[in-house]
């Protein structure tokens, strides 16, 4: 397969390749004519490009990673536990920060530079506004690659995306889900501030901080600033569905809340938000990160409609 002449690499590595990030970045990078080996532990039928080498594997198993990567110029890496996926501290440190360390110990072995996908909600643990494990495990993880980059021998950067939604059933985030569904008929928290951002347009970032990006920079991936019942009247709007016509406000959201994540060992179900992050919102600055990467954030409605 010929590289695209606007990128420098020609194979890409890809953890977590079958998520809602995973999934548009490895048909992104198949799009530009860059070799895909996609990672990760679920196997089966996957909506990704023809071509991408799909490679089941565990995060923590850096021989078959190691194995796998063989090759790669760039390691994208994707792979993260997040609330509804791990439950306990211990459980977020293997996957957010030895699984780190693993992809750094890789990406050094097969001389491949390392996009680190992190998350906004480190700069939330760092000023003291969220305290929990995956806030927590994704700021190590970050340390680790910095560490790393710091003692010479690792090219990577770090993106930190804000609240992530897609557009594909089944892959577009929790809200976003249940709207294409047509199932969600209370809103929560409607007055709460977000900053999405699209995984289509994350996968283009995500590329163009590995073509382009400078080593040890971190850059913010984040979407115009907009109230939760602002992005889901535009969703609504232009995907002609109905909207929700029930609301819940914040402060009645949160004892209940609060109420689960206490009760989460007896239930055995983590909810996917924090009563930390319903208080504080989301919102975050991307124009830079657009800019000096050199691309732009599209609007919901050419998201929905594509026009």
């Amino acid at each position: 397969m010929i590289a695209n002449p606007s990128l420098y690499f020609k194979h890409a590595f890809v953890t977590g390749a079958t998520g809602i990030v995973g999934v548009p970045l490895c048909n992104k990078l198949s799009e530009w004519r860059v070799n895909v080996t996609a990672y990760s532990r679920s196997a089966g039928k996957f909506d990704m490009a023809p071509g991408a080498e799909h490679v089941q594997g565990d995060i923590l198993d850096v021989e078959t990673i190691a194995k796998a990567a063989i090759g790669a110029d760039v390691i994208f890496h994707v792979a993260a536990a997040v609330h509804g996926s791990a439950s306990s501290y211990s459980e977020f440190e293997a996957m957010n920060v030895l699984g780190t360390e693993n992809m750094i110990r890789v990406a050094r072995y097969v001389g491949a530079k390392l996009v680190h996908v992190s998350t906004v909600n480190v700069d939330g643990y760092r000023e003291g506004l969220l305290t929990d494990a995956y806030a927590a495990t994704k700021s190590r993880g970050e340390e680790l690659v910095l560490e790393a980059v710091s003692s010479g021998d690792l090219d990577a950067v770090i993106v930190r995306p804000a609240a992530v939604f897609g557009n594909v059933p089944g892959r577009a985030g929790l809200i976003v889900d249940r709207l294409l569904s047509r199932s969600l008929k209370v809103l929560p928290a409607p007055s709460r501030m977000i900053s999405g951002v699209w995984s289509g347009d994350l996968a283009v970032a995500l590329i163009r901080a590995a073509d382009s990006g400078e080593t040890g920079k971190v850059y913010t991936v984040a979407g115009p600033a907009m109230s939760t019942r602002e992005f889901v009247d535009s969703v609504c709007s232009a995907a002609n569905l109905p909207a929700p016509r029930i609301s819940i406000p914040g402060w009645a959201v949160v004892v209940p809340l609060q109420l689960m994540w206490w009760n989460r060992k007896v239930t055995r179900w983590t909810p996917p938000v924090t009563v930390e992050a319903v208080r504080n919102g989301s919102v975050h600055e991307g124009s830079q990160a657009a800019s000096e990467l050199g691309f732009s954030y599209t609007s919901i409605a050419k998201i929905f409609t594509g026009s």
